[in-house]
């Protein structure tokens, strides 16, 4: 009769398509049966065998009549007899692929024979359906209750069990296994395996990392190198000789925080500064082999595995990339009672990892200042400065035919990141070879402009402005001699400028001028770039920006500085007073050159004037030169100019540069039949001006 049930488990076993070779199923019966007779589940699997075809009464051998109500002792009985039979043979572990990939890891890591049990048990029931159909059979289970089925399966005493699954023991440590103690749960639930770790036992693997590929990667040569962050050259310099120390002295609890927005190269830093110390860095994905997304705490639980896997080895590094969601999932599970299980040893983690690790992230909100307070070194990776984001162009561009004008157009861009380069360079690419009627530059703009979008930024510049001409400072009608003014920051190289006057009188082109002139790049802030819905967040902005210009070596032009440099007199709210104070110290501690322009010179904070080295005004202008401007005008629309022309010009004295420069956009769209009709525009946008200044405004405007 046993020999019977025995064959009828073989031939079950067969039709299961179970993975694990059949030299297993001795083994994996005597564990079933020892759960179901000595931890109380024969009363669940009679109940829920009883009537129905399940495949577990067919495993032992039981048939409907067996099954039916009133012989549970004579089932047990059947069992009994069977567990006893299997208990008369050895128990000898089967020599199978499976069990030597076990072997090569317990050795590793250094487990117990305890451990090393569990952790079969724990693999074999996550690859054998009948054994995690009968380990679940045994109903909710405690910790203690655990410790008992694992001591009654494997025949071990419960107070080795006990130690082997302590959360100190190196299994634990280890976490390839994990206990759920949050409440009671069926077996398959309270015990979990590293992800994808019962899978890879079943495969070949050459090198024993192989076995976790789901866990743990070897990361990329950089695509970047060192002078790509010569930006950063003080951080990368101290970063590297850091590591190299803590590397050859085996230091523990060694953590590098990198943040900055997306596509900004934080992960290239990371792999530049493996490469520079030689050592060895490896990247928990973020991705499964398949594709799919790993949740934060799967990921969590490889870097656990990964540290200790690791000890020991030779220079060596972790990346853990992408580390925001782990922390947004670490914050939902505070407000539900820790449900990632991350809370309660993320900062034993990170006091006591043996291996030193990058944690990089996009956004720092969702990292609690517990965590922040135990990184070594925190380094923020903006967008490049525009000598960089040239490099990087240049590099990807290839032998795109580009204009000049078009490079400097898009290197001049502040949110051109390397990542949208390097993505709208292959796509440009790719379609150019294909398709060579179509224009690189065009190709380029579009793909780029879509992706700056999609991120919040501004479309790329023209690369070809459309001025009236060449540009002339005598065109401009100041209060001071600019040519001087050129001469004397061309000599000192740095100062604090005032451009105001009506507008468009040059104030931001001249700006632009003096940053050729002194051949430094350009860095443009308007009010829309600085101001947050968010407290605090406008002052943080303004830092940054005068930041971005130091490392950039930018002039700094600000357009609309009235908006932050207002009368705190006036102020009725407190963020309008501390978006004036930040930016008058940040002014006061700039040693480049700051250019504000603005429309309203008598609204301006008293302390802001004394900040400016000297506050020009650029007015409407003089006869001679509105006459010269025209001339010039009319010249490219290929128009002649007469004298009743020139003398209905004279009087008109609310011209500005501007002006002549909006009729000559207007004139790709709408030419003007002549001379008299390029007056008439002109004419009517001096009368804007006049009828502007000329309307009253505030309390007097309420009056009317």
């Amino acid at each position: 009769m046993i020999d019977d049930d025995i064959l009828c488990a073989e031939e079950f076993s067969e039709r299961a398509d179970t993975p694990l070779d059949e030299a297993y199923q001795p083994l994996i019966r005597r564990w079933m049966l020892r759960a179901l007779l000595r931890c109380n589940g024969v009363s669940r699997f009679l109940r829920e065998c009883r009537f129905s075809d399940h495949h577990l009464a067919k495993y032992f051998g039981l048939t409907e009549a067996q099954m039916e109500r009133g012989k549970e002792g004579s089932i047990q009985k059947l069992l009994a007899k069977q567990l006893q039979a299997l208990e008369a043979q050895p128990s000898v572990l089967p020599a199978t692929r499976l069990s030597g990939n076990l072997a090569r890891v317990a050795e590793h890591l250094q487990f117990s024979p305890v451990e090393l049990d569990i952790l079969h048990l724990t693999v074999l029931q996550r690859l054998d359906k009948a054994l995690e159909e009968v380990l679940d059979m045994i109903g909710s289970l405690t910790r203690s209750s655990a410790v008992r089925l694992f001591a009654e399966c494997l025949g071990h005493p419960q107070r080795e069990v006990q130690r082997a699954l302590d959360d100190r023991s190196r299994l634990c440590r280890s976490a390839l296994l994990t206990i759920d103690d949050r409440r009671p749960y069926e077996f398959s639930n309270k015990v979990d395996l590293l992800d994808g770790f019962a899978e890879a036992l079943m495969l070949e693997h050459q090198e024993l990392l192989d076995l976790f590929a789901a866990n743990l990667v070897p990361s990329p040569a950089p695509q970047l190198q060192r002078a790509d962050f010569a930006h950063l050259e003080r951080d990368f310099t101290i970063l590297a000789q850091y590591l190299d120390v803590v590397c050859r002295m085996g230091q523990r609890g060694v953590n590098v925080l990198i943040h900055g927005r997306p596509g900004t190269g934080k992960t290239e830093l990371v792999r530049c500064l493996a490469q520079e110390v030689g050592a060895k860095l490896l990247e928990i994905p973020c991705e499964l082999p398949g594709g799919e997304p790993r949740a934060g705490k799967e990921r969590f639980e490889s870097y656990r595995f990964a540290q200790g896997l690791l000890e020991g080895g030779a220079r060596q590094l972790l990346l853990f990339d992408e580390v925001e969601d782990v922390f947004n999932e670490s914050m939902r599970g505070r407000r539900g009672g820790n449900a990632s299980g991350i809370k309660g040893w993320v900062n034993h983690l990170l006091e006591r990892n043996p291996v030193p690790t990058f944690w990089v992230t996009n956004d720092l909100r969702p990292i609690d200042a517990a965590y922040l307070r135990r990184f070594d070194y925190v380094l923020k990776l903006d967008v490049p400065p525009a000598r960089v984001r040239r490099r990087v162009l240049e590099r990807h561009l290839g032998a795109l035919e580009l204009p000049e004008a078009w490079r400097n157009a898009a290197a001049s861009h502040e949110g051109l990141v390397p990542a949208v380069v390097e993505r709208a360079a292959r796509v440009c690419l790719t379609v150019c070879d294909a398709s060579p009627d179509l224009q690189p530059q065009a190709v380029m703009t579009q793909v780029m402009n879509n992706t700056l979008l999609a991120l919040g930024t501004a479309a790329l510049p023209c690369a070809q402005r459309d001025p009236v001409g060449e540009y002339r400072l005598d065109w401009l009608h100041a209060d001071c001699d600019l040519q001087r003014l050129r001469d004397g920051l061309l000599s000192v190289g740095a100062g604090r400028l005032c451009f105001w006057g009506p507008p468009g009188t040059g104030k931001t082109e001249f700006g632009r001028y003096l940053a050729r002139e002194l051949d430094r790049p350009l860095l443009v802030k308007r009010v829309s770039d600085i101001l947050s819905p968010y407290v605090g967040e406008a002052e943080r902005h303004i830092a940054e920006m005068f930041a971005q210009a130091r490392v950039d070596g930018a002039v700094l032009l600000l357009d609309e500085a009235d908006s932050f440099l207002r009368s705190r007199r006036g102020a009725q709210r407190s963020w309008e007073v501390t978006q004036v104070n930040e930016m008058l110290t940040q002014m006061e501690d700039f040693d480049g050159l700051f250019i504000a322009s603005t429309n309203l010179m008598d609204q301006l904070d008293e302390a802001a004037m004394r900040r400016f080295d000297a506050c020009i005004r650029l007015d409407f202008l003089r006869p001679a030169q509105a006459q010269a401007m025209f001339a010039e005008t009319a010249g490219k629309l290929g128009l002649q100019v007469d004298s009743a022309t020139r003398q209905a010009l004279t009087g008109m004295d609310r011209l500005a540069p501007g002006d002549f420069a909006a009729v000559l956009r207007g004139a790709r769209l709408h030419p003007p039949a002549g001379a008299a009709d390029l007056l008439a525009r002109l004419r009517q946008l001096a009368a804007l001006k006049s009828k502007s200044a000329e309307r009253p405004m505030g309390f007097l405007a309420a009056l009317e």
